[in-house]
């Protein structure tokens, strides 16, 4: 097994995101690998928040957003799609619970960004998620994980890179990449930006 001495790592160069504003803020500029757990209890505003995020990440490629508890035909992921402004054809929308049919589109759609809404719809634990993102390594592939409170989500958070907890409609972040803050999830006049929270 290979080695590597601090000079080694010190002139690595690792890919990042330049997030700026709002986003900047929340998750400074983040690996092109980097992944987060959307946490908080039913109807908190998760999805709402992760709706928001996949549109500003689309500009940096194509985001396929797996809305297992959603069906596309739902009336509240239309309103949802409209209040955050989700324009973006980079954005595709699925409605799948197996994660066989995931890992095919994965392997064909050429995405940069994948949203799991939610994991426990899909089944997936800890040990499947893993070995998803192993399979998938060698791609600039990053990972957005979507859980209810109450489930067993202890090992997921010691796999990802920025937990965003999400209560009454604020997002608290914390993460490898930025100090811990808190946003405003629900901002209808600017559903593309967040407004600062006071807490």
């Amino acid at each position: 097994m290979k080695t590597w001495s601090p000079k080694d790592i010190a002139e690595r160069n690792i890919e990042t995101y330049p997030f700026s504003g709002d986003w900047q803020r929340i998750f400074g500029q983040p690996d092109i690998r980097f992944s987060t757990l959307i946490q908080g209890a039913a109807k908190s505003g998760k999805s709402t928040f992760c709706a928001k995020f996949a549109q500003y990440v689309s500009q940096y490629g194509r985001v396929l957003y797996v809305s297992a508890e959603e069906r596309i035909n739902s009336m509240t992921l239309q309103q949802r799609i409209k209040l955050c402004g989700v324009t973006s054809q980079n954005v595709r929308f699925v409605h799948l619970r197996d994660l066989e049919d995931i890992e095919k589109l994965l392997q064909k759609g050429g995405y940069r960004f994948v949203f799991i809404d939610s994991v426990q719809h899909v089944k997936m634990n800890v040990d499947q998620w893993i070995g998803l993102r192993k399979k998938f390594s060698r791609r600039k592939l990053s990972w957005h994980l979507v859980m209810q409170m109450g489930e067993n989500i202890t090992k997921y958070k010691h796999e990802v890179d920025v937990l965003v907890a999400v209560k009454d409609g604020i997002a608290s972040v914390h993460g490898r990449y930025n100090r811990s803050t808190s946003v405003q999830v629900f901002n209808s006049n600017q559903p593309d930006l967040f407004e600062r929270s006071t807490l």
